[in-house]
């Protein structure tokens, strides 16, 4: 009788180590510090809450982008997206006005009928990048 109790509680065990490996490897959050880390891209959004943000990153730089909504008449219409950064300087500095614009693109492919508005940070060094060439 032990022995089949000791046998259940084993394989019980066994099922829950399965369980959080596989929602380790599949957490968005996890996968998006990946992402980051290999400088590779990477969109983490849930479309369906315009009420939460988004996070993106892109060449090794988290940016976040905030939906608003025009009125609480169109929740699933995204009119505009504030999208900004914590970053450095020093990571924004390997970032060219084509890298802005194919965030810009990527963004789009998500919301095509959305207006982009960058920080002010951005704002300025995209405009600091511009008068250099």
């Amino acid at each position: 009788m032990a022995v089949i109790i000791l046998r259940i509680v084993l394989l019980a065990l066994l099922l829950y180590v399965v369980f959080k490996v596989v929602q380790f490897f599949g957490d968005p959050k996890r996968r998006l510090k990946s992402a980051q880390a290999k400088k590779d891209f990477y969109f983490l959004d849930e479309q369906k809450n315009t009420r939460k943000n988004f996070k993106l990153t892109f060449k090794g730089v988290l940016f976040e982008g905030e939906k608003h909504i025009p009125s609480k008449d169109h929740p699933l219409f995204i009119h505009t997206i504030f999208v900004w950064t914590d970053a450095s300087e020093e990571k924004l500095r390997t970032f060219t006005n084509e890298d802005f614009s194919e965030l810009e693109n990527k963004i789009k492919a998500h919301y095509p009928d959305c207006k982009i508005d960058w920080d002010s940070s951005i704002k300025k060094w995209k405009h600091k990048k511009a008068e250099e060439h």
